[in-house]
C-alpha cells in the first residue's frame, strides 16, 4: 500500500477511529506497544480521548502563553503631548 492510498483510508475513517490511530502512533514513539489494534470505534473510551486531546500541550501553537506580561508602572497616566499632538 503506497502513501496515498493510506492516507485515502485514513481521511474515509470517522472521528473517532482517526483520534484513536493518532493516539497509538503518539504511544508507539514513547512506549512499548501494549495496545492491541484489534479494538472497535464502540469500544474506545471517547471520554478519555477527549480529555486527553485537551490535556495535550499546545505551547506549539501558541509559544506567547508562557510569557509573563509585564505592564509598566505608567502605564495609564496621562500623556498631554498626544492630546497636543492631535489638535494639530
Amino acid at each position: 500500500m503506497n502513501n496515498q492510498e493510506l492516507e485515502q483510508q485514513l481521511l474515509g475513517l470517522d472521528l473517532a477511529q482517526r483520534i484513536r490511530i493518532l493516539q497509538l502512533l503518539a504511544q508507539s514513539l514513547t512506549e512499548p506497544s501494549t495496545t492491541q489494534l484489534s479494538q472497535s470505534p464502540n469500544e474506545l473510551d471517547l471520554n478519555r480521548d477527549r480529555e486527553a486531546l485537551l490535556q495535550a500541550d499546545r505551547s506549539p501553537q501558541h509559544p506567547l502563553r508562557g510569557i509573563p506580561i509585564t505592564i509598566p508602572p505608567d502605564f495609564d497616566e496621562p500623556m498631554p503631548e498626544l492630546w497636543d499632538a492631535l489638535e494639530q
